[in-house]
């Protein structure tokens, strides 16, 4: 089973950092590469996690032209995200990970070479019909490239053997031979225009109009699942996906709306009381969103650690400190290594007085992220309360570099 501090691990490396990506999948190979670690989640946010890692190592290595290995991987993700998406309600027409794990791998096998393959595998993409104008371009790529790669060196040969054996074809007759060179000559024209470049545009551009209409017609996320709810109104998985999709247009009332209906047609739904509290936090409902974050945490949630920081996130809006604390110091006793927690423990520190402390966390954030300039400009704004105008003075100046607003003004009113 992975580990779930292997999730916050991988998002400490920069998403363009291919070869800390590909060193972090070789470190961890056997927890990977195991199809039963899949096997024991049981919500679909903790499962999309597992999913995240994988695609993200295949796709460093897809950009550093290992294609074989990332269509091993591809292939494996492939494979688990179809074999489980019924038991974690993905929608494989619209899951995002699905859908360019397909991607990466028709890019992979084209640039293998493997053209016919290629194209099929980006077709699956456009029966979706969640293909984009990148997929569409990369299947007329691989479509063209199947039909057309042979076209001009076929023409070719065949203007040479015309030339050069014209017995070949011909009786010996010396008019039969002029005609063998003419027709040689035209060949080589026409091998001369690229015939199969003109094909390939023209045909790729008349692919292209029909794709791209066709993408004006597409249904968004709301709608899609609007008319799996008018379907089947106990379809309690649409109605997480569409309360997602609201959420993601800060529309966190039909959010919640959505969870609801969720959560009346299956209470003991972890996805639906995960984002839930979500929605009830980003509305203020803080109190709610505390007791659907106490339930998760009863019915023993895969990440436990990312519960107690957003319950103890809630605690902090309410302004209870003692209770945002004890939580604050659960979630980094369960992710030790995950700066964001403890960027949140020092700010409640700082933000009740006790900068000491807060400067303690803040020294162990910049130690995982040095340019983090936000970290620097609050750690010298607590070396300022306790009266180390120096030590406040080095981290606005650093802050600084990066633009931060709130540093250059902290700067401002300093007085040496």
């Amino acid at each position: 089973m992975i580990k779930s501090e292997l999730y916050f691990d991988f998002r400490r490396i920069n998403r363009e950092d291919y070869s800390e990506q590909i060193k972090f999948y070789e470190s961890n190979l056997s927890s990977l590469e195991v199809k039963n670690s899949f096997n024991d989640l049981r919500s679909r946010n903790e499962f999309i996690r597992r999913v995240f890692i994988l695609y993200y190592c295949a796709l460093a290595f897809n950009e550093t032209n290992n294609f074989t290995k990332a269509l091993s991987i591809f292939d494996f993700l492939i494979d688990v995200i179809e074999n489980n998406h019924k038991k974690y309600n993905i929608d494989l027409k619209r899951e995002y990970y699905y859908i360019n794990s397909i991607f990466e791998k028709g890019k992979a096998l084209y640039n293998l070479g493997n053209y016919r393959n290629a194209k099929n595998t980006f077709r699956r993409i456009i029966n979706t019909g969640q293909a984009n104008h990148l997929h569409g371009t990369w299947y007329i790529s691989s479509r063209n490239a199947w039909l057309f790669r042979n076209l001009n060196n076929f023409i070719l040969i065949l203007a040479f053997i015309l030339l050069i054996v014209p017995d070949f074809f011909f009786a010996v007759q010396s008019s039969e031979k002029r005609t063998s060179l003419v027709i040689s000559i035209i060949l080589f024209l026409f091998y001369y225009l690229n015939p199969a470049s003109k094909l390939s545009n023209y045909l790729g551009k008349k692919f292209a109009q029909k794709f791209n209409d066709s993408l004006d017609n597409r249904t968004d996320n709301i709608t899609y699942y609007s008319n799996k709810i008018r379907e089947n109104p106990n379809d309690y998985s649409a109605y997480i996906e569409r309360g997602i999709a609201y959420s993601i247009r800060d529309e966190y009332e039909k959010s919640l709306n959505d969870m609801e209906r969720a959560l009346a047609i299956n209470p003991i739904n972890y996805d639906g009381l995960y984002y839930r509290a979500i929605a009830f936090n980003e509305l203020k409902k803080y109190k709610e969103s505390i007791q659907d974050l106490t339930k998760l945490i009863d019915l023993k949630y895969e990440n436990l650690a990312e519960i107690y920081f957003n319950r103890g996130d809630n605690f902090m809006m309410l302004n209870n400190f003692e209770l945002a604390l004890e939580d604050f110091n659960k979630a980094i006793e369960l992710e030790p290594y995950y700066p964001y927690y403890i960027f949140y423990r020092a700010y409640l520190y700082q933000d009740n007085g006790y900068n000491a402390e807060a400067i303690n966390d803040y020294d162990r954030v910049l130690l995982y992220n040095p340019e983090d300039y936000v970290a620097m400009t609050n750690r010298g704004e607590a070396y300022y309360a306790l009266g180390n105008k120096n030590a406040a003075f080095l981290d606005f100046t650093k802050a600084k570099e990066f633009d931060y607003k709130e540093a250059i003004e902290n700067l401002k009113k300093l007085e040496f």
